[in-house]
């Protein structure tokens, strides 16, 4: 019988050969939690569990130290890190939000870049000695989604399709001022992955769109609709939208004009329309028939369908929750028949949205046009538990109003 205490390893008759990292199975989507655990330490051991991973051309890493239990194991999902973190609470997905990035930026994900996963490694270690690692493969989404370019009817976008033939319940997926075609890190891989045709659609900074977003046409959006009403594996009876900050004015405002959206998922909302950004000449955002959208409070009493809202207490940008309570207190006082959420996360600013990324950036994310440094607001530990909490609500939120809803219901 051998016995590692400078390791802090038992090796003993009839024990587990070593230590381990143990995991149910090697390949996960970005939005599920993983679920690690360290066996076969010595109990007291203190374990320091490294991660790195990320796209190569900008690697993240972060680290944390452990204290083994009694039965000489660790469950990330509810051991507290004893030093070494950027988390101070039991956190499954701790080491993932905390990740932080070699360096500042980098160019976006494209579905090509990204449909053969992203590897991540864990290294665990005792006084610097690594005991045992294990690589696990991160998904934006599911390998067998299908992807397609389109650029149809002056439309710029991505379509997402799940791989049997449908119909699909199908959301389309708004970006905020930054513009260009949604990545397929954000909600739209997730989304996909789980049943819904996504239709991720640009609107200015993408081709042959405006640069800016300055007098965008309504009705190209209405074009959209139509395109993806009639596409074959799409149910036109379930189609929702969803957007982010000018991107969730968007979304309610175009709910209020075609009635054929049934759920709208807001994040980040304003209730009034806002001029154009992000120059000084854009002073109008939106156009309907050739005529400005005057600037005031949206008519969201006209929706047909279900609204859940979205947002951060300590928003840096806007006062989304202050003005997701009017757009609730707005519906109420209209006797508004759908139904309507509204999640409001303390600790979190402008930057909700798919989890288990890295939130250690919030105060160093630059506007792709502008160039400046945008204020998210929040802490990384509270955007990161809004983030998984706000998408475990999304979901919930287009299955009940999408995915179960009834034809002509």
């Amino acid at each position: 019988m051998i016995l590692a205490l400078a390791l802090g390893v038992a090796v003993l008759q009839g024990a587990p050969p070593g230590p381990a990292l143990v995991l149910p199975r090697d390949s996960y989507l970005i939005d599920e939690p993983i679920p690690l655990v360290v066996e076969g330490v010595a109990a007291g051991a203190e374990v320091t569990i490294e991660l790195h991973g990320g796209r190569g051309g900008n690697p993240q890493s972060s680290h944390a130290t452990f204290v083994a239990a009694a039965d000489g194991r660790i469950d990330l999902a509810t051991a507290v890190p004893r030093h070494g973190s950027s988390y101070s609470h039991a956190d499954v997905m701790g080491l993932f939000w905390s990740a932080t990035p070699r360096r500042e930026g980098g160019t976006p994900a494209t579905a090509d870049d990204v449909r053969s996963g992203q590897p991540w490694t864990f290294t665990a270690s005792i006084n610097g000695h690594p005991i045992a690692e294990r690589t696990v493969t991160r998904y934006v989404f599911d390998p067998s989604v299908r992807v397609t370019r389109v650029r149809e009817r002056g439309l710029v976008g991505t379509l997402y399709e799940p791989a049997d033939p449908g119909p699909h319940p199908a959301v389309i997926v708004l970006t905020g001022s930054g513009g260009g075609i949604p990545p397929p890190a954000g909600p739209a891989g997730g989304l996909a992955s789980r049943g819904y045709a996504v239709f991720a659609l640009a609107y200015f900074n993408s081709e042959s769109l405006p640069s800016t977003l300055s007098n965008i046409r309504l009705e190209y959006f209405g074009t959209a609709l139509q395109w993806l009403a009639e596409h074959p594996s799409v149910d036109p009876e379930r189609i929702g939208v969803l957007g982010a900050s000018r991107g969730a004015e968007l979304a309610l405002l175009l709910a209020t004009l075609y009635p054929r959206f049934h759920a709208v998922a807001a994040f980040e909302p304003s209730n009034v329309v806002w001029r154009g950004c992000c120059d000084r000449f854009s002073t109008v955002a939106w156009t309907a028939q050739g005529r400005p959208v005057p600037t005031g409070e949206i008519a969201v009493e006209h929706i047909q369908g279900g609204v859940l809202l979205v947002s951060g207490k300590s928003d840096g940008v806007w006062d989304s929750t202050a003005m997701g309570d009017a757009i609730v207190a707005r519906l109420k006082r209209h006797q508004f028949t759908f139904p309507v959420r509204h999640l409001s996360y303390d600790h979190a600013g402008h930057g909700i949205g798919r989890p288990y990324s890295t939130t250690m950036t919030l105060d160093a994310i630059r506007h792709p046009l502008t160039g400046r440094i945008i204020p998210m607001g929040g802490t990384p530990e509270g955007t990161a538990h809004a983030r998984e909490d706000a998408w475990r609500a999304l979901l919930e939120f287009f299955d009940a109003n999408l995915a179960r809803r009834r034809p002509g219901v």
